[in-house]
């Protein structure tokens, strides 16, 4: 008896997701690299993406600082490890840790309310107002419906204009307990650190994290990436290709949200921070805060390599992302802006990083991203599989 059309696609959809599940035999690390340069190398030729970068480290190593294509179409300048993109909502994770820097030198207090160092905000009761405290808003579980007046700053309105406006917003569920991410809030972040360390935010990312840390070419702002002579265009579909644009300044106004610029060079060195590597900096006590998951998010993530464990749930931390899978976590964040599309993420477990960087908006980095955590993730399989391994080489007397 034939199976009906729409009843075949579900059946291969689910035989497909099942053989990707599938763990793959531990790979070298020489191999790992190698295919992921070609996995790289194709998505965004087959794409079309005018050029991109990676990074992917090891503990203390970099164990490769890959690239693609050209900054600009129509121009012959390459990009290479230090050209600098827009990190888009990457940028939420420089945040967070510069929010729990400022709490560990005492000068704001995270369940402090965000109107004690933001004055001017007023939302729809006085007791909102009063409540609504910075670890919500860094946390995302503000309980405002999501992404609220966003299309605001898609309308290239200021802060200043938008601010009056979150008086009318009611929340959808209680503070602190449901996740619902926000632009808007989250950009608020930024004035509070201002107010509570009486520094500009660009000026303090600076000198906390991009100086210490040797980030030479990591900046805030749309001003600091027009003038890097060493810069990634973004780039809009056009007719079959892409074209380049102008960058907009609306998202950099909510510079705690989706303002910072770095190279893969630069978030190669932050990842081996965030990755312990830098206690002068990053102190253990300091990573073991942005690790917590605070705000469960709906839904179990969908990538094969998650199917291989038997618990996993989403969370999102203190300006980071994270998937917890059985007794283990990987921390990550992406963005998407005006032509720029970049990724980041971490596995304490593996001491693997990844970084991912284009000047397009074409579906690539999640492809590659999953790919590359489906081979370096291991699962109870892949542990099973590298334990036999190991068995024949001892009987063997290798």
């Amino acid at each position: 008896m034939l199976l009906k059309e729409s009843r075949l696609r579900k059946v291969l959809l689910i035989l497909a997701l099942l053989s990707a599940a599938v763990p793959a035999a531990p790979v070298s690390e020489a191999e790992l690299l190698h295919s992921f340069e070609q996995q790289f190398r194709e998505k965004l030729q087959k794409a079309k993406v005018p050029g991109g970068a990676y990074a992917i480290v090891q503990g203390d190593r970099i164990l490769k600082l890959g690239h693609y294509g050209v900054r600009s179409v129509g121009e012959r300048a390459t990009v290479n490890a230090d050209t600098v993109f827009r990190l888009a909502s990457v940028s939420k994770t420089f945040a967070g840790v510069s929010l729990v820097q400022a709490q560990q030198a005492q000068q704001l207090e995270l369940q402090q309310a965000l109107s004690k160092y933001v004055p001017e905000l007023q939302l729809r009761t006085p007791e909102l107002t009063q409540s609504l405290t910075l670890e919500q808003v860094l946390s995302h579980s503000s309980g405002f419906w999501a992404h609220a007046f966003e299309d605001l700053i898609e309308a290239d309105q200021t802060p200043a204009q938008i601010l009056p406006r979150l008086k009318e917003l009611s929340p959808v569920c209680p503070l602190g307990r449901c996740y619902s991410y926000q632009n808007v809030f989250f950009g608020l972040l930024g004035n509070a650190l201002e107010r509570a360390t009486g520094q500009k935010y660009d000026q303090l990312l600076k000198q906390r994290l991009f100086q210490p840390l040797g980030m030479q070419t990591a900046s805030v702002g749309l001003a600091p990436l027009l003038a890097s002579r060493n810069k990634a265009m973004p780039h809009e579909r056009g007719g079959k290709g892409w074209r380049q644009v102008k960058p907009k300044a609306n998202f950099y106004r909510v510079s705690a949200a989706a303002g910072v610029n770095a190279s893969a060079r630069d978030l190669a060195i932050y990842l081996q921070a965030m990755l312990g590597q830098r206690p002068d900096v990053l102190p253990p006590q300091l990573l073991s805060q942005l690790q917590q998951p605070l705000t469960r998010m709906p839904g179990k993530p969908r990538w094969p390599v998650w199917q291989q464990f038997k618990q996993v749930s989403a969370w999102y931390g203190r300006g980071w992302r994270m998937v917890q899978y059985d007794n283990e976590k990987l921390y990550y964040h992406a963005g998407v802006v005006d032509g720029y599309r970049p990724y980041i993420a971490y596995s304490p477990q593996s001491g693997y990083g990844l970084v991912l960087l284009t000047n397009a908006e074409a579906d690539v980095i999640g492809p590659l991203a999953g790919w590359f955590w489906q081979q370096v993730l291991a699962g109870p399989q892949q542990l099973k599989l590298a334990q036999q391994a190991q068995t024949k080489v001892r009987r063997s007397g290798g």
